[in-house]
């Protein structure tokens, strides 16, 4: 008797639990937005991005190299340097004229430019859909 109060109890909890975890289930990416930002707008909210932690997208060129994890990039409102790990470069080669979209979360520092620490990078297609 007392093993089916148990069993009851434990059913009890692990569909509460279930029940939680499913009004949760509306994520839909890594930083849940969809807003695509202009290299302009995150380096005039700069701050405040980087204080939230939220992830930002951007879309545009990486034109140059400047050493071996820091490129610069841009797009048609401006230039902002990007630190990209070697581990989160794609495999697929790129150049000045490959359009890409970068998703990271944006440094701010006192003494250091902004900057974007890439967490994601996109290929876009000539249809304007992103492909890894």
């Amino acid at each position: 008797m007392k093993s089916l109060n148990v069993l009851k109890l434990l059913l009890l909890f692990f569909t509460l639990v279930s029940a939680s975890s499913l009004s949760y289930g509306q994520y839909k990416g890594p930083g849940v937005t969809d807003k695509t930002y202009t290299v302009k707008e995150v380096l005039d909210n700069a701050s405040r991005l980087d204080r939230s932690d939220a992830l930002v997208k951007v879309q545009g060129f990486i034109v140059n190299q400047i050493n071996a994890d820091t490129y610069e990039f841009k797009d048609k409102t401006g230039a902002i340097k990007v630190e990209i790990d070697r581990k989160r470069l794609p495999n697929k080669p790129f150049d000045d004229k490959t359009e890409l979209i970068l998703i990271g979360e944006v440094d701010n520092d006192i003494f250091e430019p902004v900057e974007i620490e890439v967490k994601e990078v996109l290929f876009v297609d000539p249809d304007n859909k992103t492909v890894k």
